[in-house]
């Protein structure tokens, strides 16, 4: 196949979406158009040359994306956020900042409408969620795959732990979870633990908590290829999510991140966390009880290292690499269908 995209460039997701897929997709011989920097754009020209055109949340592409069914290039799109649920957005203008109100909850209401109406016309949607997927059969979507976000096994930092004196709990969290802090005591919680553990370490890694404590370090975001070496000094990975409707679409890549630099992780049973355990390398943990739950684990040291190992091994297990085969199904799939619907025009 001759593959092209449409990717959102400033998305982390766009790596998990389109480039790492695009780039196992090309070693198993199929051909990728790219363009000269991943921040442009192919052109339309370019992209009608291809069996199949996948876009990654690109609604301003949409009338390009209309013009490739006609032309009969099978065009595959993705979305990884229930927009439909959400409450804030990201203002680009303020990198780490997020918008909120009653025009936001409309904008992003909006966003998801067009969303679900683009996936009746398109021969296939992707996500990595099992609730985002429901949604979009409910709007009638003509085909819809769930694929997982993997890992890439060559990104650097994978595998790697960085010494460092003390225990380390962290935390990779965007500035969208400041609403999860409304609803948990995650902060009353770290707080009460720097206290208890002299040798205790918390980081967070693009958002700040109140602690008062010089334990307590803030990191600011990265870009994604420092993600993983910036946290590679980590011990305990922790994933506290509120119940929301829009935690529900989430996928489980954070665990996954946490796994490919050794940290054993702790994780709110919501969304994709609630089939995850001891096998991926970790555990659930209620909303009332992170404090125990985090307790038990920094004193038990026998107890973080298996957990690590196996969070290194299913890591390892979880890259693009073994799993590119489904990508390379659907994307087959969907040349067929428009294939097909050209003959019978």
């Amino acid at each position: 196949m001759r593959l092209g995209f449409i990717v959102e460039p400033r998305a982390a997701n766009s790596n998990y979406r389109v480039i790492f897929p695009m780039r196992a997709l090309e070693h198993l011989g199929h051909e990728v158009l790219w363009p000269a920097r991943l921040e442009q754009d192919l052109a339309l020209s370019d992209l009608l040359r291809c069996d199949l055109v996948h876009c990654f949340r690109r609604l301003d592409r949409s009338r390009d994306l209309k013009q490739l069914l006609r032309q009969g290039v099978a065009v595959s799109f993705d979305n990884d956020d229930d927009f439909g649920a959400a409450d804030m957005l990201r203002d680009p203008t303020r990198p780490g900042k997020l918008e909120t109100g009653g025009k936001v909850r409309m904008g992003n209401t909006k966003r998801f409408t067009d969303i679900l109406r683009l996936t009746k016309l398109v021969d296939l949607t992707t996500t990595p969620s099992h609730a985002l997927a429901d949604k979009y059969r409910a709007a009638q979507a003509k085909h819809v795959a769930v694929i997982d976000n993997h890992l890439d096994g060559a990104v650097s930092g994978f595998g790697s732990q960085a010494s460092h004196h003390g225990l380390v709990v962290g935390w990779m969290a965007g500035a969208e979870h400041e609403r999860d802090l409304a609803r948990l005591p995650i902060v009353d919680v770290l707080g009460r633990l720097l206290e208890a553990h002299p040798e205790l370490r918390v980081v967070t890694i693009g958002l700040r908590l109140p602690l008062r404590s010089e334990r307590y370090e803030f990191r600011p975001k990265v870009p994604f290829g420092e993600l993983l070496p910036a946290m590679a000094d980590f011990d305990i990975g922790i994933a506290p999510l509120a119940d929301t409707p829009f935690n529900q679409a989430r996928s489980s890549i954070k665990l996954k991140e946490y796994g490919s630099v050794g940290a054993s992780w702790l994780a709110s049973p919501v969304g994709a966390y609630r089939a995850m355990g001891s096998r991926e390398g970790g555990q659930l943990v209620e909303d009332d009880e992170w404090f125990e739950a985090l307790d038990r684990l920094i004193r038990s040291r026998f107890k973080r290292q298996r957990l690590s190992r196996q969070a290194l091994k299913w890591a390892r297990s979880q890259t693009i690499e073994r799993f590119a085969s489904r990508w390379e199904e659907e994307f087959s799939r969907a040349v067929e269908r428009a294939s097909a619907s050209r003959l019978t025009a």
